[in-house]
């Protein structure tokens, strides 16, 4: 019984990984297209599924402890789906938790390789800001060159993008 309450949450896990992975390919155009609104209604979003993700998580663990724990099997305590396909005898669930087991780890992988492209976007993105910036700010070069208080030039205000006398 406690094993056909692990495969349900298991598959509760997978469709929550499903949405999460259909969530981070949606981002992907909000970042390249920088539809700021959209990332941010995403990410809400992405927090609440992140967040019954980890309750589901912690009820699969916390039924996994008991499922080795009635085996006598201390050490796979809140152990891995592969550990439990291996101690199942009934072959219906032997075959669920396997399948179970292989799209919940091809779901991970996606999400996985979506999530690093995002980040990629956003680390293109911050440095284009920081270069955008540096093209519009003087360089902070020209204010160490030394010249001599006598020559032409000293003191005169430099000509600069952003009038910073208030």
């Amino acid at each position: 019984m406690i094993v056909v309450t692990i495969i349900a949450t298991l598959e509760q896990q997978a469709d929550v990984y499903s949405q999460l992975l259909a969530l981070a390919k949606e981002k992907t155009p909000y970042l390249v297209h920088n539809q700021v609104d959209r990332l941010n209604a995403a990410i809400q979003k992405e927090r609440k599924l992140l967040k019954t993700a980890e309750e589901l998580e912690q009820q699969r663990m916390r039924l996994s402890g008991q499922y080795f724990t009635s085996l006598n099997m201390l050490r796979y305590k809140g152990g891995k789906i592969s550990e439990m396909i291996r101690t199942v005898t009934s072959p219906q669930d032997k075959i669920r938790l396997t399948i179970v087991h292989t799209e919940l780890t091809g779901l991970l992988d996606e999400l996985q390789k979506v999530n690093q492209l995002n980040q990629q976007l956003i680390e293109q993105s911050l440095k284009f800001i920081d270069y955008s910036i540096d093209l519009m700010v003087e360089k902070p070069i020209d204010d160490i060159t030394y010249q001599h208080p006598l020559s032409l030039g000293y003191g005169n205000a430099r000509n600069r993008l952003f009038d910073t006398r208030g």
